[in-house]
């Protein structure tokens, strides 16, 4: 029977330690999270359910209590910290990750809305999901599955998030069997054999890229209507702030929730006003 520890947070990590556990074949030793009076923007407490389950649970400065434990896989499903190679090669068959978004291509944080930013000119128009093993440098390690879904037109970064979660749960369920018989390593490949272009992004990357000029906002021509357009679904991921403009010294919010119409069939922004505050960054894990 495989051993576990699981390292993670989110709504997702709640649904994969589900799934865990429902399977008789793997044995979960302990849960390590995020503590059930944090504050985080997601909904769910991956630390309750966890006590739900049955499982023994630890807050995140007890990280290190896995080295105690014979595991055969470390888990991570949204785990915020980075782990050293000490914990990365504790387990005995692999330390694996689930990754909301396309390995190689986008290594980091605020993949969602990097994506939509990036999917025109790149014309690459669809979103992946990766369950990799894990390797010192971050999203590095080699991928042993990916799942799909396309980029709309009419995505903003939360919607994406929310029907990628979907896909990474079935993604993560089709992987149970290849866990339970240890083959992960031999199902791996290297990322240095995939095609493609490359990003890494910092939990930094969009501080200072909210605010839109008005005259961006008025520009006619199409490209920089569309560029508009892409930034502002690209920064729509509630509960963060929004993109957003200022008229009359007053912060004027840029979503893409609800929509009229602006390019024909596309939506448009509702537009909110809000007094001058300071920009929230977003950081999407």
């Amino acid at each position: 029977m495989p051993s576990v520890a699981f390292m993670g947070s989110h709504p997702l990590g709640e649904r994969c330690l589900e799934l865990l556990t429902d399977d008789d074949a793997f044995d979960v030793e302990l849960v390590v999270t995020y503590g059930p009076d944090e504050e985080t923007w997601w909904d769910g407490c991956l630390y309750d359910t966890a006590e739900s389950l049955g499982h023994a649970v630890v807050t995140r400065e007890d990280e290190r209590d896995v080295l105690d434990l014979d595991i055969d896989y470390l888990l991570s499903v949204y785990y915020p910290n980075i782990l050293g190679e000490e914990l990365l090669d504790h387990p005995n068959v692999a330390p694996l990750n689930l990754h909301q978004a396309e390995l190689p291509r986008y290594r980091g944080s605020n993949v969602f809305s990097h994506a939509i930013l990036n999917a025109r000119e790149d014309d690459h128009w669809q979103y992946g999901t990766t369950f990799h093993v894990m390797a010192p440098e971050v999203d590095a390690g080699d991928v042993v599955a990916r799942a799909f879904v396309p980029i709309r037109e009419s995505d903003t970064a939360r919607t994406l998030y929310d029907r990628v979660t979907e896909k990474s749960v079935e993604l993560f369920r089709e992987q149970l069997p290849t866990m339970r018989e240890k083959r992960v390593r031999e199902l791996a490949t290297p990322q240095s054999e995939f095609d493609g272009e490359r990003y890494f992004y910092t939990k930094q990357s969009l501080d200072g890229e909210k605010e839109i000029p008005t005259e961006r906002l008025a520009a006619t021509d199409e490209a920089t209507q569309l560029e508009v357009y892409d930034k502002i679904r690209a920064l729509d991921f509630p509960p963060f702030q929004p993109a957003y403009t200022t008229l009359g010294g007053h912060r004027v919010q840029l979503t893409a929730t609800s929509y009229e119409d602006l390019f024909e069939d596309a939506p448009v922004p509702d537009f909110e006003v809000d007094a001058p505050e300071e920009s929230t960054p977003l950081a999407q894990d």
